[in-house]
């Protein structure tokens, strides 16, 4: 079932940067990779997604109404305020019980520093609690703008399978990422940006099979002619 489609939707900035005449599918229930270097256009895309940013052109259409979760990929949490305080705060606004914020600590190994103030974390942790914020609440659609910076192997691997858990639950998520080996591993679809556009989309299987290859990397290349 299809989520969402985007019909030639461009959002161009000043130095020509962003998203240009891009149309892409969603389906439901799947977990979609946006995979890009620096300035494909990735994140520019969940600007879009989430309603940060309007685009220029074209338009987004969605199938069903969803409630979003999102993962940022990057936020300046106040560094007074201790973790279970910060959680509290943005739970607050979902109207989360303080039993899915002690669950959701947990989940990611930050209950026991909960009274730790945000200023004495890690880029790690940081990146934690963010994960953390994102999975509060009941949305039916995930969003995580390069959810593995900062990200050890062990947490990276955790991560993985909070977002397989998404998708057992019915649910549906969007990545972004510039690992493409990351993309292979977790991923059901997948947009490849370069410069603004869309290079590669559909169901990894797919592709792999059209393109007579296992590696996305060499698909990418071939495609640039690298």
């Amino acid at each position: 079932m299809i989520l969402l489609e985007g019909k030639n939707v461009a959002k161009v900035y000043e130095n020509d940067r962003g998203l240009k005449e891009a149309s892409f599918q969603l389906q439901a229930g799947r977990i979609l990779a946006l995979v890009g270097g620096n300035g494909a256009g990735k994140s520019t895309l969940i600007r879009l997604l989430t309603g940060q940013e309007k685009q220029q052109s074209g338009e987004i259409i969605w199938h069903q109404p969803q409630t979003i979760r999102f993962m940022p990929d990057d936020v300046n949490f106040p560094t007074m305020l201790t973790a279970a305080e910060i959680l509290e705060l943005l739970a607050s606004l979902k109207q989360v019980d303080k039993y899915e914020q002690e669950n959701v600590l947990k989940r990611v190994s930050l209950w026991d520093v909960r009274k730790q103030r945000a200023k004495h974390f890690s880029k790690g942790m940081l990146q934690r609690l963010n994960l953390a914020q994102s999975l509060l609440g009941n949305g039916s659609l995930l969003i995580l703008d390069e959810p593995t910076n900062g990200l050890d192997p062990f947490w990276i691997a955790q991560l993985k399978n909070m977002m397989l858990e998404e998708k057992k639950k019915g649910n549906t998520v969007i990545f972004s990422t510039h690992l493409l080996s990351f993309a292979e591993e977790i991923a059901d679809d997948v947009l490849v940006l370069h410069e603004g556009e869309i290079i590669i989309s559909g169901a990894i299987s797919e592709i792999f099979l059209q393109e007579n290859s296992t590696s996305l990397e060499e698909i990418w290349l071939k495609r640039l002619n690298l």
